[in-house]
């Protein structure tokens, strides 16, 4: 009979490149691997790697046995699930996955209300950008995923997995302005078309971010190219140029959540706005702590109010 756990090693080598790579990921040593590689040989009675250079890859006969590991490690984690369900209690250790600003807004307050529901249950959190938490999710590296998404095409939809948008986010442009030097302004802030701000400098999220491509987008829709003064991945940068009046910049409105801004924050016309949604597994859609954290996600969107709104039109 073929061992499930060297399947998976195989399966880690065919998906890292590497018995080096699949011995990190999986924290045991490449001697460790080549010898159970060796022990499923025997087990399956045909040849699973063969030398290239340095290197290995795995033969048709091991391409065949990783696609069936996949369904076999999907059994294995439905009848978990399965299993869990007769528990009486919530336990266990759930893996998560959320990109900076869902793990800094939504995560702690979601993960102490799981806490104080289900005291058994360990929530562990990584913070990694969507594209990352995606395929950490197909490696089953986590068991939730929460990406964000522009609704544009930029993140392809990645097949077999099971996507739930729980919460919408405005985005929101930031200048130097009145609250930047501390004056009141009265009413709510009037709205910010782009192509007011076509000759400032931008201060960007770093050029390959999905918000920063929606963005020139946007731009360029508007009428102009942004002048970029800087690209910078972290939101507290981008705030404090801005309220040094180094330029202009956009930012989600988690980003801003909970967080004094001195800059001159105004809604954007016509709205930008990102999903965010959680991403799981089928074979583990079901399992008890995943219901609990997918349904604490969903309480968190639905309590959710954005920093700003745009003020309805005259007769709406």
């Amino acid at each position: 009979m073929l061992g499930v756990w060297r399947l998976q090693l195989l399966r880690e080598v065919q998906r890292r490149g590497s018995i080096r790579a699949a011995a990190e990921a999986v924290n045991i040593t490449p001697s460790a691997i080549s010898q159970q590689l060796a022990i499923l040989e025997q087990e399956a009675g045909v040849e699973l790697l063969e030398k290239s250079g340095r290197q290995v890859r795995l033969t048709e006969a091991a391409l065949r046995l990783v696609r069936h590991t996949d369904a076999i490690t999907g059994a294995i984690a439905a009848a978990e699930a399965d299993v869990a369900s007769l528990r009486n209690t919530v336990a266990g250790t759930l893996r998560v996955a959320a990109f900076p600003t869902a793990a800094r807004a939504v995560m702690p307050p979601v993960m102490t209300a799981l806490s104080r529901l289900h005291p058994d249950l360990r929530v562990t959190l990584r913070d990694l950008e969507a594209d990352e938490s995606l395929t950490a999710l197909q490696m089953d590296e986590i068991d939730i995923a929460i990406v964000d998404d522009y609704g544009d095409g930029s993140r392809v939809p990645v097949q077999g997995l099971d996507v739930c948008e729980f919460m919408r986010d405005p985005i929101y442009l930031a200048a130097t302005g009145p609250s930047a030097q501390g004056q009141a302004t009265a009413g709510p802030p009037r709205p910010a078309r782009l192509d007011e701000f076509s000759h400032a400098f931008w201060i960007m999220d770093t050029d390959n971010s999905h918000l920063s491509q929606v963005t020139r987008r946007a731009c360029r829709a508007a009428g102009f190219e942004p002048h970029i003064r800087s690209s910078c991945r972290d939101f507290s940068v981008i705030i404090a140029l801005v309220e040094a009046g180094r330029g202009v910049g956009v930012l989600p409105g988690l980003a801003l959540l909970d967080r004094p801004v001195r800059a001159d924050v105004r809604p954007i016309v016509p709205p930008l706005t990102r999903r965010i949604s959680s991403v799981v597994r089928p074979e583990r859609r079901h399992h008890p702590m995943v219901v609990s954290a997918l349904a604490e996600l969903e309480r968190f969107g639905a309590s959710y109010v954005p920093p700003l709104t745009v003020p309805a039109a005259p007769g709406e």
